[in-house]
């Protein structure tokens, strides 16, 4: 019976997230049934569909359940190609702890709040409208109040590709700038830049090199000016 149990759940397992394989410790020692755990799915369901009306009924699932020694331990689905986004795996890794910070119930989705919150969390200040116009670019939720997370790794992909304005900029370098010295250090600096698409070290290079020219014209240096970059005038050059 314990084999037979092991080889179902092995079956069960997605080749796209990360689980652990149910040793025979902890089939013995589980104490819940497969019962309970098809009843808790219909019932996260029916409350997923109280609060993402939005989202069509037969869309696939996005969270996986597996049965451990001391519960339920629940992994995200990943449905998208990274590679094909331009997300690395450590740029994963990043994206989906945020994802799950502020994923509450657990349901793989995040409504129009969490969103919110997360954007921000990556620099992108939005108001409720803003966010549900960026939501509807990938959302099956037609009314763009909610975003999966393969929604919103499809997303954070069309943000980085898309051309920087100087406020979108402002705003990145501002949430790295908590005490609004309108300063940030180089090297976090060189970071952002290279975290868009299509940006060199040779870009980077240049860029800070031109930024250096100005600053040298200037009269009025300030201490460690040198190994930081005043990040408004510094986007004031860009949009020249």
């Amino acid at each position: 019976l314990l084999q037979e149990i092991q080889q179902q759940m092995n079956d069960n397992m997605s080749d796209n997230i990360k689980t652990e394989v149910i040793n025979e410790e902890d089939e013995v020692t589980a104490t819940l049934e497969e019962e309970s755990i098809e009843q808790a799915d219909a019932s996260r369901n029916n409350f997923c569909g109280v609060l993402h009306g939005g989202r069509p009924d037969d869309e696939e699932p996005h969270i996986k359940k597996t049965l451990k020694r001391f519960g339920v331990k629940i992994d995200l689905i990943l449905r998208v190609d990274l590679k094909s986004l331009g997300i690395s795996e450590d740029d994963f890794d990043d994206l989906q702890s945020l994802f799950q910070l502020f994923d509450y119930d657990k349901d793989g989705i995040l409504n129009l709040k969490e969103t919110q919150r997360v954007l921000r969390c990556l620099g992108l200040r939005t108001t409720d409208d803003q966010t549900r116009s960026l939501a509807l670019l990938v959302s099956a939720d037609k009314s763009g109040s909610s975003l999966s997370f393969n929604e919103y790794l499809r997303l954070v992909s069309i943000e980085r590709r898309a051309e920087p304005d100087q406020q979108s900029l402002t705003d990145v370098f501002q949430s790295l700038d908590p005490e609004s010295t309108g300063f940030i250090e180089e090297l976090t600096f060189r970071k952002i830049m290279k975290s868009k698409e299509g940006i060199s070290d040779n870009d980077v290079n240049e860029m800070i090199a031109e930024y250096r020219k100005m600053q040298s014209s200037s009269a009025e240096l300030t201490p460690g000016s040198q190994t930081s970059i005043q990040y408004k005038e510094f986007i004031s050059m860009l949009q020249q």
